[in-house]
C-alpha cells in the first residue's frame, strides 16, 4: 500500500524538480526526500522518477500514479473538510433504528424536517423492535435506536451505552363507536375498564407489558379474549365490537378508522420513549427533530381526557 505523504512527496518533487526544492516546500531534509523516494519506488514496484544532473523529471509510471494522487488529495480534502462539519454539527450519516410507530409518527417527521434544517445529513432508517435495539447498538448496525424503556434496555448506569428520553406515551382506550362509554368525556382504567373483553398482544410484548402493568396497579387482570399484535386488527376487532383495547398514542395517531372512538383514561398505562447510543455519541440533531414531532403528537381533545376518534 503506497503511503499517502509520499505520494504529497511526489507531487512536490514534479513541482519543484529538484531534492532541495522539494526539502524547502515540505520543510524536510534533503535526506528525508531521498529515502521517501526510494522508500516509495519500492511500493510501488515500478521506477516513478528519472535523474537528469541535479533535476528529477517524473517517469510515465510516475505520472499515471500521481494524475490518482490528485484524486486521492481532492477526495482527502473533501473528508476533511466534512468532518469539520460534522464536527460543528452540519454534517453526518447516521443508521437510526426504531419500532413501527415510532418511524411513522417520530422518525419520518423528524426526518422531512432534517431534510431541510440539515440538507447535508444523511440517515438509513431501520425497523428495530425493543428486544433487538440494544444489541444492534451494541455491535454497531445502528448509531441511534429509538426504542422503549423495557427490561431489555441496558441497566442504568451501563458504561457503555448513553439514553436521552424522548417522550412518555400515554396509552388511550380504543371502543367501538356504539359502546356505552363512548359517550363519556373520559374513563377510568379500573372503574370503567375492568369488566371488559380485552383486545392485546401476547404476553412477553412491549404493549402487553405496559397494559398489565397498569391494570395490575389499578387492581384487577384484563380479561383478554383476543390475541393479535397489529394494530389494523385490533382496529377491526373493536369497530365489530369483539372487545376494548388500550392501545399507546402513537399506534392510533394518523388513523381514522370508522365506528371507532378513542378516550383518555385516568391511571392508563404509560411507556417512555428513549434514545438509545453507544456511550459517547450523540443523537443531535436527530434528538431534537425526534422531541419536536413527538410535542405534535395528537392528543384527546374531548373534554380534559377524551376524544371521539
Amino acid at each position: 500500500m503506497i503511503d499517502l505523504r509520499r505520494l504529497q512527496l511526489l507531487q512536490a518533487l514534479d513541482q519543484h524538480r529538484t531534492v532541495a526544492g522539494t526539502a524547502e516546500a515540505l520543510h524536510v531534509t534533503p535526506s528525508a526526500v531521498s529515502q521517501q523516494l526510494a522508500s516509495l519506488a519500492k511500493e510501488s514496484g515500478v521506477a516513478l522518477v528519472e535523474r537528469h544532473d541535479r533535476r528529477f523529471l517524473l517517469t510515465g509510471a510516475g505520472r499515471v500514479l500521481l494524475e490518482r494522487a490528485h484524486v486521492i488529495f481532492a477526495e482527502m480534502e473533501r473528508a476533511t473538510a466534512d468532518l469539520h462539519a460534522y464536527s460543528a454539527g452540519d454534517r453526518g450519516v447516521v443508521r437510526v433504528g426504531a419500532f413501527s410507530t415510532g418511524i411513522s409518527d417520530l422518525i419520518a417527521p423528524a426526518l422531512a424536517h432534517l431534510r431541510e434544517s440539515h440538507p447535508k445529513w444523511s440517515f438509513e432508517v431501520v425497523q428495530a423492535e425493543p428486544e433487538a435495539s440494544t444489541e444492534m447498538v451494541r455491535t454497531g448496525r445502528l448509531d441511534v435506536a429509538l426504542t422503549m424503556s423495557t427490561s431489555h434496555m441496558p441497566p442504568a448506569g451501563d458504561p457503555e451505552f448513553h439514553t436521552e428520553s424522548v417522550m412518555v406515551e400515554l396509552f388511550d382506550a380504543i371502543l367501538p363507536y356504539q359502546h356505552p362509554l363512548a359517550a363519556r368525556t373520559h374513563l377510568h382504567l379500573s372503574d370503567d375498564l375492568a369488566g371488559e373483553d380485552w383486545i392485546m398482544s401476547a404476553p412477553g410484548t412491549a404493549w402487553y407489558s405496559c397494559v398489565t402493568g397498569a391494570t395490575n396497579q389499578a387492581g384487577f387482570q384484563p380479561r383478554v379474549v383476543h390475541t393479535v399484535d397489529d394494530f389494523s386488527a385490533v382496529f377491526a376487532l373493536v369497530r365489530s365490537g369483539l372487545g376494548i383495547a388500550l392501545m399507546p398514542r402513537l399506534a392510533w395517531t394518523g388513523h381514522n378508522p370508522p365506528n371507532v372512538v378513542v378516550r383518555g383514561v385516568r391511571e392508563t398505562a404509560r411507556r417512555h420513549i428513549v434514545a438509545l447510543t453507544r456511550a459517547g455519541a450523540s443523537a443531535e440533531p436527530l434528538l431534537t427533530a425526534v422531541r419536536e414531532a413527538a410535542s405534535k403528537v395528537p392528543v384527546p381533545s374531548v373534554g380534559p381526557f377524551a376524544v371521539a376518534g
